[in-house]
């Protein structure tokens, strides 16, 4: 029963990275698209991951590293989701800064989660530590960068959107682990030997 739970958040969280990346591709090609549409699209996309990422905390997969900060990112990611549903008018003049923040904060979480992984021994640690780095830098960039046009402003947003999606897409892919399918891994390990 617990590897049907994890493998059903699993594949949920898949269908929601796959779903922010497009949105984040949209953005950088398709600029011209309304703040207001955009805080309630991703504010509807960040309540569903909010919900999918507490239950994913509640799910144990052999490792615990995709999933270890997630009823925190997942509280903080549905409250954020309900503030752009709720208070669009007021949150476009912030929102730079509150995507900013919370790329920095998923960004950080997301590094650990690349330290935790190489002392458990997996092989792609760099790559989650690398997305991160560039996930935070373009959450930097979300903070601080003086954003003249609205255009620039939502290709930035778009490829922080997309970014985050990606590191999301690897951390998931190369640290969820059942244990039959690792039982799996050191039986074809022994036969090889």
């Amino acid at each position: 029963m617990r590897m049907k739970n994890l493998k059903a958040v699993k594949n949920i969280y898949l269908v929601l990275i796959i779903c922010s990346i497009i949105m984040g591709a949209a953005l950088l090609i398709w600029p011209q698209m309304g703040l207001d549409v955009l805080c309630k699209v991703y504010g509807v996309i960040l309540i569903i991951y909010g919900i999918a990422k507490i239950s994913g905390y509640f799910t144990k997969d052999l490792f615990q590293l995709a999933f270890q900060f997630d009823f925190a990112m997942g509280v903080i990611t549905a409250v954020l989701g309900i503030v752009l549903l709720v208070r669009t008018g007021r949150v476009v003049e912030f929102l730079s800064i509150l995507i900013g923040i919370f790329m920095l904060v998923d960004a950080t979480f997301k590094i650990q989660t690349s330290f935790d992984a190489k002392r458990f021994g997996i092989t792609r640690w760099w790559l989650i530590l690398a997305t991160a780095v560039a996930v935070a830098a373009v959450g930097i960039l979300l903070l601080f960068a003086p954003l003249e046009t609205t255009s620039i402003f939502i290709r930035l947003l778009g490829l922080s959107i997309c970014f985050d999606g990606i590191m999301n897409l690897i951390v998931v892919c190369n640290t969820v682990r059942t244990i039959r399918h690792t039982e799996k891994e050191i039986r074809e390990i022994e036969q090889e030997r």
